[in-house]
């Protein structure tokens, strides 16, 4: 697990530095730099995955494109050095640094000369570069029902998605691993422990009620397919081998979250952008119950959000841990919040604070638009 992260020159983070936790809630404004939060690592990551962290710093595929040097240097940096360090539990530093100065139209930057050197069997055993990773992107498909296979990907470094996050390996992975036995994050006492498809069905019929799921490979054996249904009741017949486009697009956007959540091992890193997009309001609360009983579960969770019911969530789940020990330990959930930069355009990073019952204070901006909404509509 990451427990430090410093940043320095990369993007709109002239130095930025982030105590982390089980499960870390980044939000804020557009364009502060959450989203660049999130491209440090998985720049670090697909770069070793290429064999190539140890002379530099890949910036464009499989994870992300941040495009050349030049968008990836802090504009007002007093030298061309980015500096990626972080900390792991055994309080074990690494740090990574590359020299942009001579080469701000390349897509590869340099090593820079005294950064210390890349011990690759070192690395691999964090999950940022190991197989104990999934990146689940704000553009991941949804809508779909057929599914390409790519059997190393999926099935041997055991990812959910293959470019940019996308999560377009969600279905081979649950052909494959569906039968796996996962822990029960359900709210039912159970005998044993429910199958990875199992539970998924389960938090996919909190978004949706009696959704069912059903993952099939292709006529061509060179795809994978997911059919959709409802469960029956004694009303209403059971409706069968219904098209992701036509049972409500959060359903099969949510998928992939889910998938990674559920099958994760402890020590495994998981990183959502915006794991809410299409979900009602209760749905979302669901979701942020699952995340917070798989971090508590000692699984890292960083998680980029603009949801008010995520947050609230995360917050009652604490809440709950504090009365019944069901949800998450406050003391694992670490909130983040960027609404504005300095006069150097550079990104100010504000910790908010978990409180038995809240946070410890509400920031200008902290998902107060509600409130401000309320007092217009009743006061002006």
């Amino acid at each position: 697990m990451i427990t430090q992260l410093k940043i320095e020159n990369f993007k709109s983070h002239k130095n930025t530095d982030l105590q982390l936790r089980n499960l870390i809630l980044l939000t804020g404004v557009n364009g502060c730099g959450k989203t660049s939060i999130i491209q440090s690592l998985l720049l670090m990551r697909q770069s070793f995955l290429k064999g190539r962290l140890a002379e530099g710093l890949d910036l464009n595929k499989p994870l992300c494109s941040v495009g050349i040097a030049h968008d990836a240097l802090y504009r007002l940096a007093k030298n061309g050095i980015l500096s990626f360090e972080f900390k792991d539990e055994s309080s074990n530093i690494y740090q990574l640094k590359f020299n942009a100065e001579h080469n701000l139209n390349d897509s590869f930057i340099i090593k820079h000369n005294y950064s210390p050197n890349i011990v690759p069997e070192e690395l691999i055993k964090l999950s940022l570069f190991n197989n104990d990773f999934q990146y689940i992107s704000a553009s991941r498909w949804g809508g779909r029902s057929a599914f390409p296979k790519e059997t190393y990907a999926a099935e041997t470094q055991k990812q959910i998605s293959l470019d940019d996050g996308q999560g377009e390996l969600v279905a081979q992975f649950l052909y494959k691993y569906g039968g796996d036995v996962v822990p029960n994050y359900t709210d039912e006492v159970l005998v044993s422990k429910l199958h990875l498809l199992d539970q998924v069905i389960y938090w996919e019929q909190k978004v949706s009620p009696r959704v069912t799921i059903r993952v099939e490979s292709g006529n061509d054996n060179n795809s994978y397919t997911i059919n959709y249904g409802f469960e029956g009741d004694e009303n209403n017949k059971p409706l069968e081998n219904l098209k992701a486009q036509n049972i409500g697009y959060g359903i099969s956007y949510t998928l992939p979250v889910i998938v990674a959540l559920l099958s994760a091992k402890p020590g495994a890193l998981i990183i959502l952008e915006n794991p809410e997009a299409h979900l009602h309001p209760a749905g979302q609360a669901e979701l942020a119950k699952l995340m917070t009983r798989v971090a508590e579960n000692g699984i890292q969770v960083i998680v980029e959000t603009h949801s008010d019911h995520i947050i609230n969530g995360v917050l009652v789940a604490c809440n709950q841990f504090e009365k019944k020990m069901r949800g998450i330990n406050k003391d694992k959930v670490c909130i983040y919040y960027m609404n504005s930069k300095d006069e150097q355009h550079a990104t100010k990073v504000q910790e908010v604070k978990v409180q038995e019952k809240g946070v410890d204070y509400q920031p200008e901006g902290f998902f107060d638009q509600a409130e401000k909404d309320m007092y217009k509509l009743f006061n002006e």
